[in-house]
């Protein structure tokens, strides 16, 4: 659960992200080599089913509701943008980046 008063940096929303996909995604895979500005989409990675695993997982590990018009290549492509995005968003900058 989100603790309220704790802002999210980037980097720790790419680590946590980063491990979840490595554990979730990429467990017979061990030795990927996951990059921040890999595609998480077409590549292997992530599936259609697999999306919505992970808006499920960064709506409870970073207590920030995504809309589904967010819920784009652009946003979470990646785990860089999955940082960027959840950060501003998240984080008191109500932005809605699409």
């Amino acid at each position: 659960m989100r603790d309220e008063t704790r802002e999210f940096t980037p980097a720790v929303i790419a680590d946590r992200t980063r491990a979840y996909v490595r554990e979730n995604f990429l467990y017979m895979r061990p030795d990927w080599p996951l990059k921040d500005d890999d595609p998480l989409f077409g590549g292997g990675v992530i599936d259609s089913i697999g999306v919505i695993e992970l808006v499920g997982f960064l709506q409870r590990e970073f207590g920030c509701t995504l809309e589904e018009d967010e819920i784009t290549e652009r946003n979470l492509g990646s785990v860089a943008a999955i940082a960027r995005f959840l950060h501003a968003k998240c984080n008191g900058g109500g932005v809605r980046a699409a």
